[in-house]
């Protein structure tokens, strides 16, 4: 069988042109003819060396159909000019054309062939082609499996210390975590007192009563002259009142399995963890309310310290809000009734 396009002289069962890649049918096969007196080609190009020294001992099976054979061949380049070497599957039209060490999928006969599809136009080496064929991926997708499996685990990850701190959390509250600090007392213990937590630079802060006085003018405003005005009638003031939470003293904040200490420079702050009624907590510390004290005692600052811990053999750590402080407090007051 010759092929019209180029005149080469291909098998009887040939597809396509192994030369140019051109389309064959059975019409074309006329014994008769011999186009090799017209074109000047040789009978069968497969056979002649090309500039790669490629020979038709040299094709291989077609990576994409997995039935024909690919033979090397050479074709014209866009408009005419230059020339591309190309591998064309004599069955299915698959063409890789050579660059350098890659090659890149240019062309097919059916283009709803899967691999086409998603791979068609690309550029990949021989390894990744034949990775491919049996059924993997190229390079670039393996990387982009790895990132998205990297992303997933450190998405797992997240989730388990959000769920050990959640645990850690409950264990604090209902006292089946005990939290126990070996360094030295900063005060003296009483008897079977142990320390649990130490907290330094911790604000005592207050609510303080703040009086502000507005002062208002009544009566009747007499223009004399050109920016001069004379108000008649008398001044008034009112006195408002409002409270202000303040900072009283900076120091240390111990929770021991029996009380809540503050110690600082001007103030020395003793609560018996009996006696607490009552915990709010903040993002930096807690508001608490005792027994025989009107007005309630802020600790803020306990969001610098963190606290270590261990859930069924994973270890970490979480900042001292107030949500786990007042868990802490909880946790030892449930010990003590």
């Amino acid at each position: 069988m010759f092929c019209p396009n180029c005149g080469a002289k291909n098998p009887a069962d040939a597809r396509f042109c192994n030369q140019c890649g051109t389309h064959l049918t059975e019409s074309m096969n006329d014994p008769t003819e011999d186009p090799d007196q017209d074109s000047g080609l040789e009978s069968d190009t497969l056979n002649s060396t090309h500039e790669d020294g490629e020979t038709e001992d040299s094709a291989v099976h077609c990576l994409i159909c997995k039935t024909g054979s690919m033979h090397p061949t050479i074709h014209s380049g866009t408009f005419g000019f230059g020339t591309r070497k190309m591998l064309i599957c004599n069955n299915c039209g698959a063409g890789f054309e050579i660059k350098g060490q890659k090659y890149k999928f240019s062309e097919i006969s059916d283009t709803t062939q899967p691999l086409w599809l998603r791979y068609g136009h690309q550029t990949l080496t021989e390894a990744e082609w034949i990775r491919i064929s049996e059924g993997g991926v190229s390079d670039e997708e393996q990387k982009k499996i790895n990132r998205e499996a990297e992303a997933l685990k450190k998405q797992e990850i997240a989730k388990q210390k959000e769920k050990d701190a959640n645990d850690f959390l409950m264990g604090l509250e209902n006292g089946s975590i005990p939290i126990n600090y070996s360094g030295q007392s900063p005060v003296i213990l009483k008897k079977d007192e142990l320390i649990s937590i130490i907290m330094e630079n911790i604000n005592l802060q207050e609510p303080r009563a703040v009086r502000q006085t507005n002062a208002a003018y009544g009566g009747p405003t007499i223009r004399v002259a050109k920016g001069v005005s004379f108000r008649m009638g008398g001044a008034s003031a009112r006195s408002e009142s409002y409270e202000e939470i303040r900072v009283i003293d900076n120091g240390k904040l111990v929770l021991t399995n029996k009380r809540l200490i503050f110690i600082g420079t001007k103030r020395t702050v003793n609560i018996d963890l009996r006696k607490i009624m009552a915990i709010v907590p903040y993002k930096d510390g807690i508001e608490s309310q005792r027994e025989n004290k009107q007005k309630p005692e802020y600790f803020t600052g306990t969001d610098k310290h963190t606290i270590n811990y261990t859930i069924n053999g994973r270890s970490g750590t979480v900042p001292i809000y107030g949500n786990v402080l007042k868990a802490a407090i909880q946790g030892l007051i449930s010990k003590l009734q």
